[in-house]
């Protein structure tokens, strides 16, 4: 034993020995060179760097070089900068030194670093004190951050946030107190440095985040090859005083960096040798124990770190990952998975499948086919769901489920990723929704109803039923469009979908197709096809009765028929497109017949709907080449008989077909707007005949022209006429206008106004067809009107009708109290003109006096009886009296 002492002794001498040698040939050789001069970068970086406004600098990296320059003779001269400053100096060798800088791949190309750590700082987000505190840097997106320009941290960030695709404003500034000063402005919302900047900043209006990340050495640098000797020389130092508690180096951590130091116990140095005597041999395996838990607290440390980071960046992720063991139980789950099932990340182990089944029951197809996936040869399992969370909200998920096998795992994990799709399910959803369904009133459009009327095919052929296509067009709805507006016409279309919709049954659709055209699909009525005709005319019969009753549209009270073609399939067609078509035809054939009334398919419709695309393409030929002439039927009074005008009937001269009624063409010229060129040819005629008259005969009748409801919005009518009177000079009130009280009703606003403007030229005006529409007495009253004229549909039933004879009495009394002139056609027997002179109607006009004849045949039999009794008759106008007249005036 006192052998082994006496060796101990002795080694300990021969090391002091050594020791004050070297130390005496450090200080000698200080004494014999010069003293080094070093250039030191100086920002102000508290508590590591401290720039005093005496000009005394001061904090832990400062006061540590310059202790260590103590130890060697250097001579440092501080340069103070701004941090941005600092590398471009150094590189242009303005800089020897370069303290308190991070490590970073990039630099590395053009510094070279000690490689001893001072110290380990890492990145830190801050934000106000009165801010919500975000949980990870997904709370910064959309922000305003500063950071401190070309500052490691501020970079990665930058990675970070570009990794992760999240959108942040970054504000480059040059200090951290300008950076923390825009955060208490709130000219940022967050703000990023060194960790160590937080032991020393005093400003009361800034707090730290949970937000950290890429912890880094703090270092020495130098420019690349430059001062190798310099960087070495403080990596001995740092050596030297890190396991030395007694060192400057933490003395300096102390004084700065208080809480961060770690306490050392010192141990008297009799009893180190006195465990140095009784280890003996223990001594190599103390320290081979020591390295070793050395390097596993190293290894434990770095595994904790890549634990965090993956935790951090898992949680990042907006979508449920959690994992499951063999048992079922819940070994990892993100934040995501977390919210979505109601739990607490602390709580997270404590957790197994059944568990989060009870919380949430609809989410039992999260776990389905999981135990396909428990063999070791299992394959990943994809799929779609649609499930609930915890706060009992809908959404679809894109799950993976991937078996997780580790080396010493014999049944394996299972890795859940569901990526949450249920936004963009719900953008497909609407985008469908859209290519699917009318705009304005949400109805299927042509698309969905071409698919269902396949459908219904389908099913029409297997099970031997009959659907039907009802093709809905409004009757004079532009009318209303233009008079009213397109709001109006657009709120009046979106009514009559919610009446449609009323009227069908469950299974049925209603359609619009564009415009003011509408389709009812009925599905399954009979398998008897004259049974599902019935049943399809009774809805017909229905739908017409619905859409005319009284629409009140931004006030108006308004008043729309529908015309309705009927097809019943597979009989009448067995395609969409023939469905559809020939739906369009019936509609077409059932407004030629007078409108507000339905029709079913007929073959012999087609051959119509060809007739009328030639009459359209000769009716525009025929209007070039002059091929129309008028016929006038007389208008005689109840005194004698009297001829004392004629109304203008407009007929068409066709080279091969001789004479085409206009009850045909006159409906095509309206729908293609001819009526317009060709009414303005027959009040020409009109007025050029009646300046004929006056200048042949010395008088003339007048003469009735009809309007249309397209003149009538033509909005050049009134000048038209004006410029017309203005240039024959003719007397205005020989000029009488004939509008149909349909007309009158459908262009309530337009005709109004017209009317008016007429009626100040001194034309007559006139109503057609009176007592088959809607017209009530206040309205007429606001018409300037000058006379009624009877429908011919009431006077073919008298006398002997008790309803055609009260409707009679009740026109022709209204007249009279309203001072208007009554007139009556379609008078073809004496019984008829009998009644009606009875009830005092004044004029007449039919078939028993004369039908509708040329103005020779009209010449020859009235102006010569009319020559005579020009001077009795007022209501005949002479040339010379209206000369005088004109003079006057």
């Amino acid at each position: 034993m006192y052998k082994i002492y006496s060796k101990t002794l002795l080694l300990v001498a021969l090391l002091l020995s050594s020791h004050l040698i070297a130390v005496s040939a450090l200080a000698s050789k200080q004494t014999k060179d010069p003293p080094r001069s070093l250039r030191v970068a100086m920002f102000n970086a508290p508590p590591i760097m401290i720039v005093n406004q005496d000009g005394n600098n001061s904090g832990f990296m400062v006061e540590l070089l310059e202790t260590m320059a103590q130890h060697e003779g250097w001579d440092i001269e501080w340069v103070n900068l701004n941090w941005p400053e600092v590398i471009p100096k150094t590189l242009n060798h303005e800089l020897d030194l370069i303290p308190f800088i991070a490590y970073s791949e990039d630099r590395a190309e053009y510094l070279d670093y000690n490689e001893e750590g001072i110290l380990t700082g890492w990145g830190q987000v801050f934000i106000h004190k009165d801010a919500k505190t975000p949980e990870n840097i997904i709370g910064l997106s959309g922000k305003k951050v500063a950071v401190i320009k070309n500052e490691v941290y501020g970079i990665k960030l930058k990675n970070l946030c570009d990794l992760f695709d999240i959108e942040c404003q970054f504000v480059e500034v040059e200090t951290y107190k300008q950076a923390l000063s825009f955060i208490e402005s709130n000219d940022v919302s967050a703000a990023v440095t060194s960790n160590l900047v937080s032991y020393s900043h005093n400003n009361p209006y800034v707090k730290r985040t949970p937000i950290v990340f890429e912890p880094r050495k703090v270092l020495f640098a130098t420019a690349k090859n430059t001062n190798n000797d310099l960087l070495a020389t403080i990596d001995r130092y740092t050596k030297l005083w890190r396991f030395d508690s007694s060192s400057p180096y933490y003395q300096l951590k102390d004084k700065y960096l208080k809480g961060v130091i770690e306490e050392k116990t010192n141990f008297p140095l009799w009893l180190l040798y006195s465990l140095l005597v009784l280890a003996g041999l223990l001594v190599t395996a103390a320290l081979v124990a020591i390295l070793l838990k050395k390097q596993v607290k190293k290894q434990t440390q770095e595994l904790e770190d890549q634990s965090d980071q993956i935790r951090q960046i898992i949680n990042l992720v907006p979508h449920m990952i959690f994992a499951t063991n063999a048992n079922g139980r819940l070994i990892l789950a993100n934040r995501y998975a977390a919210n979505f099932f109601g739990i607490q990340m602390s709580d997270i182990e404590g957790y197994c499948k059944d568990d989060l089944i009870k919380r949430i029951p609809q989410s039992t197809n999260l776990f389905e086919d999981e135990s396909l996936l428990l063999r070791r040869d299992a394959h990943a399992i994809q799929k779609e769901i649609e499930t609930h969370n915890i706060d009992g909200h809908k959404a679809t998920l894109n799950i993976s489920k991937v078996p997780f096998i580790t080396r010493y795992s014999r049944i394996p994990s299972i890795v859940t990723v569901g990526v949450d799709i249920t936004d963009s399910k719900e953008y497909e959803r609407q985008i469908q929704h859209m290519a699917q369904h009318d705009s304005l009133t949400e109805l299927p459009n042509r698309l969905l109803l071409n698919d269902r009327i396949h459908q219904s095919l389908a099913l029409t052929r297997r099970y031997g039923h009959s659907g039907a296509v009802l093709f809905i067009d409004l009757d004079y709805f532009k009318t209303i469009n233009d008079s009213l507006g397109h709001m109006a016409g657009d709120k009046l279309l979106q009514e009559v979908a919610e009446r449609l919709q009323g009227i069908i049954r469950d299974g049925d659709t209603v359609s619009r197709l564009g415009g003011d055209e509408f389709i009812i699909q009925l599905n399954q009525l009979s398998g008897d096809p004259e049974r599902a005709e019935q049943s399809a005319c009774k809805i017909a019969e229905k739908v017409n009765f619905t859409l005319a009753q009284e629409y009140i549209v931004n006030g108006n009270k308004l008043f729309s028929t529908a015309s309705i073609g009927v097809v019943i399939y597979p009989r009448d067609a067995e395609t969409e497109e023939s469905i559809i078509q020939r739906a369009d035809t019936a509609m077409y054939y059932a407004k030629s017949m007078g409108r507000n009334r339905f029709a079913v398919f007929k073959k012999a419709m087609e051959k119509a709907v060809v007739r009328k695309h030639i009459l359209e393409k000769e009716l525009r030929k025929a209007l070039a080449e002059s091929r129309f002439i008028i016929r006038y039927q007389p208008q005689v009074n109840r005194d004698g008989n009297k001829f004392i005008g004629a109304e203008a009937l407009l007929r068409w001269s066709h080279p091969t077909e001789g004479i085409i009624s206009p009850v045909e063409f006159i409906p095509i010229a309206e729908e293609n707007h001819l009526i317009i060129p060709i009414g303005e040819w027959v009040l020409k005629q009109v007025c050029y005949q009646i300046k004929h008259w006056l200048e042949q005969y010395g008088h003339s009748p007048f003469i009735t022209v009809n309007l249309s409801a397209v003149q009538i919005r033509n909005s050049d009518l009134v000048n038209y006429i004006k410029k017309l009177l203005e240039k024959t000079k003719i007397p205005p009130h020989l000029l009488e206008l004939e509008v149909t009280e349909t007309v009158l009703l459908h262009e309530a606003r337009v005709s109004v106004d017209v009317l008016q403007e007429l009626k100040k030229l001194g034309v007559k005006l006139s109503i057609d067809d009176f007592g088959t529409g809607y017209s009530s007495l206040t309205y007429l009253k606001r018409l300037p009107l000058d006379k009624l004229k009877i429908d011919r549909s009431f006077v073919k039933d008298i006398p002997g009708d008790p309803d055609s004879e009260t409707i009679i009495r009740t026109v022709i009394g209204m007249s009279h109290d309203m001072g208007l002139e009554i007139i009556a056609e379609g008078v073809e027997t004496k019984e008829q003109l009998d009644y009606l002179t009875n009830e005092r109607c004044s004029l007449f006009q039919g078939f028993y006096f004369d039908p509708p004849i040329s103005l020779e045949q009209l010449e020859e039999k009235y102006f010569d009886n009319l020559h005579h009794s020009v001077l009795k008759d007022p209501k005949v106008v002479r040339l010379e009296d209206y000369s005088k007249k004109t003079n006057n005036k």
